[in-house]
C-alpha cells in the first residue's frame, strides 16, 4: 500500500474563541483533483488535494451552511448545515460513492487516554462494502488464526463511527474482511503507529467497484495518512465452444483461473492492481485485453468464441454498488453469442432493461424492482432467445445475466455479483 501523507499544524488557521470553530477538509474522493469549501458563501478553505488534509480554518460556530465545491470548476458538490460547538475542532471527509461526492463530519475533541495507552476507533463510510471485520493486530499475526474481529460493521447504508477503544503505543496492522471470513480481505494497512496519549481513527471509504475499501489513518488535531488499495478483483468467464477447451487466466503472477471448461463463471479474485492480464486457451496463448487492473475495481475477463482457433478476450468492469433502495436490484446483460450472433434485449417483467447489447459487451446497469417470482426475457430484432419465469431475483442485490455460446443454442447464467 502507498503512503501520502500530510502534516498539520493543530493551530494552523484556528481560533479557539468559543464563538467560533475549526473545521479542516480531509479529501479521499476518487476524482476530485482538488476540494474547496465555502461557509455562508465565503471561502475557507482553499484548494485540497487529493489524499491530503487541509490547514484548520476557523468558521462562526452554530448552524453555518458550508459548501463543498469542485477546486477546479467551482462546481458545488455538496451543501450541509452542521451544529458546530464554540472552539471544537472538526474533520470534514469528502468522499465519492456510486459517483457522488459525500460529505462526513467528524468530531476532533476526544478526552487524551492516560499515559501509555492510545485510543483508536474506526469510521466506516464504505458502507457499499456490506457487513465488515476490522482487525487490529501485531503487523506479523496471520488472520486465519484469529478468532474474533477488533471491530465489527453490520450492513448499512448509514455511515457510522465505533466506540474507541484502548491501545499500547506501538506499531499495528489495520486488516479489513468481509463479515466472517478472514480470506475474504477488503483492504490491508500493513502500519499504523500508535503513541502514548494519541487520538485516532482508521477511515474505511469506498473503492470504484464497490466490495474493496480504501482506508486512511487520522490523528486527532494532527497528520493525516491516506492509505489507496492497491488491489482489485477479477473473475474469469469461460465461454469458448467447440470440443469443451480449456481456459486459464492470470493476473501478473496469479492465477484467476485454471483449465476451466464453458460454460463457467468463476468466482472473483483478489489480485494485485496494476498487473497485466493473459489468457490461454487449451494451453496456447491468445490475446489479453491491454492495459491493467485499476486499483479498487471489480472486473470481469470473458474469454469467448466458437471454438479455440477463433477465441478472444474482454474485460468488463463491473460496478457492485448496492441500489439505494433495498427493494431494488441493479441488472445488466452481458452478450458472448457467437456465430451469426445478434444485438440482444433484456426485459424484466415485461420492461426493458437493457437494449441493443452487440456480442462481446455488456449493458449498462439497470434499477429495477426486485421480484421473487420474476420473469427474464431476452430477445434479438428477429426472435425470442431466452424466457424464464420464477425466477427469485432479492432485493438489494446487483445482477448479471449472461447470454454464452452459439447463437443456434445459446446458455443463459443469471449470476448475483453479490
Amino acid at each position: 500500500m502507498g503512503l501520502a501523507t500530510a502534516l498539520l499544524g493543530a493551530c494552523g488557521g484556528n481560533s479557539n474563541s468559543n464563538s467560533s470553530s475549526s473545521i479542516r477538509v480531509v479529501n479521499a474522493t476518487l476524482t476530485k483533483p482538488t476540494l474547496t469549501l465555502l461557509a455562508n458563501s465565503n471561502a475557507l478553505v482553499p484548494a485540497t488535494a487529493t489524499d491530503t488534509a487541509s490547514p484548520y480554518s476557523s468558521v462562526d460556530s452554530g448552524g453555518p451552511t458550508l459548501q463543498l465545491n469542485d477546486g477546479a470548476t467551482g462546481t458545488a458538490l455538496s451543501t450541509l448545515s452542521p451544529s458546530l460547538g464554540g472552539g471544537s475542532h472538526y474533520t470534514l471527509l469528502a468522499y465519492e460513492n456510486g459517483g457522488a461526492v459525500r460529505t462526513a463530519l467528524i468530531s476532533e475533541d476526544t478526552a487524551a487516554p492516560s499515559s501509555s495507552t492510545a485510543g483508536l476507533r474506526v469510521f466506516n463510510a464504505a458502507t457499499d462494502a456490506g457487513a465488515l471485520d476490522v482487525y487490529v493486530t501485531d503487523p506479523a499475526v496471520d488472520l486465519a488464526t484469529l478468532s474474533s474481529p477488533t471491530f465489527i460493521f453490520s450492513s448499512s447504508n448509514a455511515t457510522v463511527g465505533s466506540s474507541f477503544l484502548s491501545f499500547a503505543p506501538g506499531t499495528y496492522r489495520i486488516r479489513v474482511t468481509g463479515s466472517g471470513n478472514t480470506s475474504d480481505v477488503r483492504l490491508d494497512i500493513p502500519s499504523i503507529t500508535l503513541a502514548s496519549q494519541q487520538v485516532a481513527t482508521a477511515i474505511l471509504t469506498p473503492t470504484t467497484g464497490g466490495i474493496l475499501a480504501n482506508g486512511s489513518f487520522l490523528i486527532q488535531q494532527g497528520a493525516y495518512t491516506a492509505v489507496r488499495n492497491t488491489s482489485a478483483r477479477v473473475r474469469l468467464v469461460a465461454a469458448v465452444g467447440g470440443g469443451s477447451p480449456m481456459v486459464s487466466a492470470t493476473s501478473g503472477t496469479t492465477f484467476i483461473a485454471t483449465n476451466v471448461i464453458a460454460p463457467t463463471i468463476t468466482a472473483y479474485k483478489l489480485v494485485t492492481a496494476a498487473t497485466r492480464l493473459g489468457v490461454t486457451v487449451n494451453g496456447s496463448p491468445i490475446g489479453a485485453p491491454t492495459g491493467t487492473l485499476a486499483a479498487g475495481s471489480d472486473n470481469t475477463l470473458v474469454v469467448y468464441g466458437s471454438g479455440a482457433g477463433t477465441a478472444t478476450a474482454s474485460l468488463i468492469a463491473d460496478d457492485n454498488h448496492l441500489p439505494t433502495s433495498a427493494s431494488n436490484v441493479r441488472m445488466r446483460l452481458f452478450n458472448g453469442l457467437t456465430g451469426a450472433a445478434p444485438a440482444l434485449t433484456l426485459s424484466a417483467d415485461f420492461a426493458v432493461v437493457a437494449s441493443n447489447a452487440v456480442p462481446g459487451t455488456a449493458s449498462a446497469y439497470a434499477i429495477i424492482p426486485s421480484n421473487t417470482s420474476m420473469r427474464l426475457d431476452v430477445t434479438s430484432a428477429t426472435q425470442a432467445i431466452y424466457s424464464e419465469s420464477g425466477l427469485p431475483v432479492r432485493g438489494n442485490a446487483v445482477y448479471t445475466l449472461f447470454m454464452l455460446g452459439d447463437a443456434s443454442a445459446p446458455a443463459h447464467l443469471l449470476r448475483s455479483d453479490r
